[in-house]
């Protein structure tokens, strides 16, 4: 509802795409092709964009390349709300609504969180949870994965395993803690307290320390 209130159904298409493989780059024909717009659609919504300066381009061979425009003073909150609405967040949300109530957190790590990714590169998902069946899960992801154009590499624990990993300080598993996060389940908050002893979690999924 969010992103119907704030975006046409078009630059909802444009958006998610170039905001959500923010380093690739498309040409006018690609845009078309993945957002199935009509050239007249696809280039007035274009030149909107670039005429306010959120997204940027650049002539390389005979075809002008769009991205976003990251020195954009609003860039952050686009790109942030882009996420979260029809955009990565957004689709592995109602991709994962199905096992919410199997999980506790979920997050998107790596470079995709640190808008780092290059073309083709998996998303990296880290999920917590009691009783979530990992194929199960990879089943369940398939449609993200085919909307996002993106292999999803999820990291499912269990809370008791998380503790105990996080207990032993596992490299890997702090290393993703300290980075940035795109939360698609929880919060920090919620991610903080996940990893006291003495946490349990409500029938709301809020924690509960007692």
């Amino acid at each position: 509802m969010i992103a119907q209130a704030l975006f046409t159904p078009a630059q909802q298409k444009l958006l998610g795409l170039l905001f959500v493989r923010v380093n690739e780059g498309f040409h006018l024909n690609e845009i078309m092709r993945l957002t199935g717009l009509g050239s007249a659609s696809a280039q007035r919504e274009l030149r909107r964009l670039h005429d306010s300066g959120l997204i940027t381009s650049e002539r390389i061979g005979n075809v002008r390349r769009f991205w976003p425009n990251k020195e954009s003073l609003v860039y952050p909150e686009l790109s942030g709300l882009v996420q979260k609405t029809f955009g990565i967040v957004g689709v592995l949300s109602a991709t994962l609504a199905p096992l919410r109530a199997q999980l506790h957190l979920a997050f998107v790590s790596g470079a995709t969180a640190k808008g780092q990714d290059m073309p083709g590169s998996a998303i990296d998902l880290l999920l917590v949870g009691e009783d979530a069946n990992y194929g199960d899960l990879l089943t369940g992801l398939a449609p993200a994965e085919r909307t996002l154009r993106r292999k999803i590499n999820p990291n499912l624990y269990t809370l008791a395993d998380y503790r105990r990993r996080l207990r032993e300080g596992q490299p890997f598993l702090l290393q993703v803690l300290q980075q940035p996060k795109l939360f698609v389940i929880g919060d920090e908050t919620l991610l903080q307290a996940l990893a006291l002893p003495d946490a349990s979690l409500q029938a709301n999924g809020m924690p509960s320390v007692f």
